[in-house]
């Protein structure tokens, strides 16, 4: 999705077929710092903890490679 957003459906099957947007996409695992404690806590902890840190670091990795970082 995030290339997708970024560059345009590659199928070029959808909607955003050939439509480069260049919308930066993140993954929620990117944006923890900017998410309440408490919200966090509520929605994403349990994720986490079932997320090894070598794949959050992975997802991170794969986010930034898409967008050009």
């Amino acid at each position: 999705m995030a290339t997708t957003f970024k560059e345009g459906d590659p199928s070029y099957a959808g909607a955003l077929g050939g439509i480069a947007l260049g919308l930066n996409s993140y993954h929620i695992f990117e944006l923890k710092d900017e998410v309440p404690a408490d919200v966090w806590d509520r929605e994403m902890a349990i994720e986490e903890l079932e997320a090894e840190d070598e794949l959050i670091e992975q997802i991170r990795a794969t986010m930034r490679e898409i967008r050009g970082e």
